[in-house]
């Protein structure tokens, strides 16, 4: 047992730190920040060029290499920090991502308390070809199969893995944290005005959708803005293609972060996820953390996150989403504001990155 129950543990499957790209990156960020904070010596694995070695707020970052192509990069980064991790005396090694799962075989066998995080069922993207979804799903099989503790962020997986049989699977969601908004100041280089505009923000592959939400807010008849933000590296053809397709309404103000991503959040009119594949937004939480007003697809895992609190639309049906669409921009100030209230209230009750992290935590000490 490690002493004092303080525990030195391995991370691995994020870009690393800081936070500067997706939903793992930040969730790993987040829940190591608060275990470095209680004592426990955490390092993080990641890769250049998102990520140098150094100290993050009490966490080791350990970049590692990686072959930078779109099949090669995460999973030869992955087996590289397994291997290092393997012969650094963790008392857990948590996985995160069913791509990088696949390699805590390597500690399994070794007997090492391994855990995993499923953050999405990522092969279902389509960039993926046959041989890539094939180790994807074998990466998820051994985690619900061989790790000693597998967890799901959402309800939805969670409860088709139980469905299915894999009784060791846990639910702990993403989260969120609750701050004030900032004066809306960064944002208004952007040329947009606060509370007059949509916002959308993500990685800019197919699965976002964000081509179909272009499509119907051109067939509105409004001067409201559409601010789409997000990273055009995972895909830069499709991040071509709604440039193309974008009139002068529509701002793409590149990857943001920060205090700018913040005002950006917190001044909208209203949010949209227009996914067909998620596996819990932390976008959609923030959004929901600064009391917007949220449109989303009806997936069941935007549902339980924002059922009673968003405007659903079907998903894939742009007819329906500028039915949506117009609906919310139709509203009065005061619903907007009664929507946006309760969804802060959901999140800061149910998505709580404290708890989440203390619920972790009681996994690691378990498996001592």
């Amino acid at each position: 047992m490690a002493k004092n129950n303080y525990l030195k543990i391995a991370m691995i499957g994020s870009k690393g730190l800081p936070f500067i790209y997706g939903g793992i990156e930040r969730h790993v960020a987040e829940v190591s920040r608060r275990l470095a904070a209680n004592g426990h010596k955490v390092t993080v694995y990641g890769r250049h060029p998102f990520s140098e070695s150094g100290d993050f707020y009490g966490i080791d970052v350990r970049v590692v290499p990686a072959l930078h192509t779109k099949n090669l990069e995460t999973a030869t980064n992955s087996f590289l920090s397994t291997v290092n991790a393997v012969f650094g005396g963790y008392n857990v090694i948590h996985f995160h991502g069913i791509g990088p799962s696949f390699f805590s075989i390597l500690p399994i066998l070794l007997g090492i308390p391994t855990v995993s995080t499923i953050h999405a069922p990522d092969y279902k993207q389509k960039k993926w070809g046959r041989v890539a979804r094939f180790f994807l799903r074998l990466g998820e099989k051994i985690a619900l199969n061989y790790c000693d503790a597998s967890i799901s962020v959402s309800k939805t997986m969670y409860s088709s893995f139980k469905e299915r049989g894999f009784e060791k699977i846990r639910y702990i969601p993403n989260g969120t944290t609750i701050r004030e908004a900032p004066e809306f100041k960064e944002a208004a280089k952007l040329g947009i005005e606060k509370e007059r505009y949509v916002l959308a923000v993500g990685r800019f592959i197919v699965e976002r959708n964000f081509h179909m939400l272009i499509e119907a807010f051109g067939e509105l008849d409004t001067d409201v803005k559409l601010v789409i933000a997000g990273d055009v590296r995972f895909d830069p053809r499709y991040a071509d293609r709604l440039k193309d397709m974008a009139n002068d309404r529509v701002v793409f103000p590149g990857y943001v972060t920060g205090r700018l991503l913040d005002e950006l959040y917190a001044h909208c009119m209203f949010f949209c996820l227009p996914s067909s594949l998620e596996g819990l937004s932390i976008s959609l939480l923030e959004a929901m953390s600064f009391a917007r007003p949220v449109v989303v697809s009806d997936i069941d895992v935007n549902r339980e996150v924002a059922e009673g609190v968003g405007v659903f639309f079907r998903n894939g049906d742009k007819n329906d989403l500028i039915r949506a669409l117009r609906e919310v921009l139709q509203m009065g100030v005061e619903e907007r504001e009664r929507l946006g209230g309760i969804a802060r209230k959901r999140v800061e009750s149910e998505y709580n990155w404290d708890d989440i992290t203390k619920r972790i935590e009681e996994i690691y000490l378990a498996l001592l």
